[in-house]
């Protein structure tokens, strides 16, 4: 039986929702042949996202760690292939916090590239007629830091043995409130299914 630990975010930003959030909801439910989720939802705050992610790789070992993001303004599920050991944003997380030029983990490597067979992932779901894009900065927000420091402790610790993060756009009923000139989003539907057909041949990937 497969472990994999699949995560999302709670929302953030002034967002009632967050699309990686109600996802990781949906797949609680779900179950698929001979693999075991387990499903979290992460809060958006730099020291707690990371001291539960550490919670659980101590307590427990994880074939795979797919994580699931929120990324405003994309056209497309973008598929990171790269956690960079940098925060720099000035977008305050969900207690306040502020990093500039942060490390992650001060004695880390600067990056670190999944293992996963990424290219493969953006065909199959472009085969199932999904945007899909793949992208070599994940930011420097907390995604990025959740990424990190998951593909740190899987090259140190081995658990989990393999690590990926996707980013999804905004929902239709998040820009649908926005004030501003139009911003791109994406169907849950379609997200969901997105996430799904990347659970379903994981191990075609790894």
């Amino acid at each position: 039986m497969l472990r994999i630990l699949v995560t999302g975010f709670e929302p953030f930003g002034g967002e009632k929702i967050n699309p990686s959030g109600k996802i990781v909801k949906e797949l609680s439910r779900t179950r698929f042949e001979g693999i075991n989720l387990i499903c979290k939802i992460l809060p958006v705050s730099y020291e707690k996202s990371i001291a539960l992610l550490q919670d659980y790789y101590s307590k427990e070992q994880f074939d795979i760690a797919l994580h699931i993001g929120q990324a405003g303004g994309s056209t497309a599920i973008t598929i990171e292939r790269l956690g960079v050991n940098i925060l720099d944003s000035n977008h305050p997380d969900n207690e306040d916090v502020i990093k500039s030029d942060c490390r992650i983990i001060e004695n880390g490597a600067d990056a670190y590239m999944t293992d996963f067979k990424v290219k493969e992932i953006v065909s199959l779901l472009k085969k199932n007629k999904i945007p899909t894009q793949l992208s070599y900065t994940a930011g420097q927000y907390i995604c990025n830091e959740v990424y990190y420091y998951s593909l740190h402790n899987s090259r140190v610790n081995q658990n989990p043995k393999h690590v990926l993060f996707v980013h999804i756009p905004f929902l239709p009923e998040q820009v649908s409130e926005k004030e501003t000139k139009p911003v791109a989003s994406m169907d849950f539907r379609l997200q969901k299914k997105a996430i799904r057909l990347i659970i379903e041949n994981i191990e075609k990937f790894i």
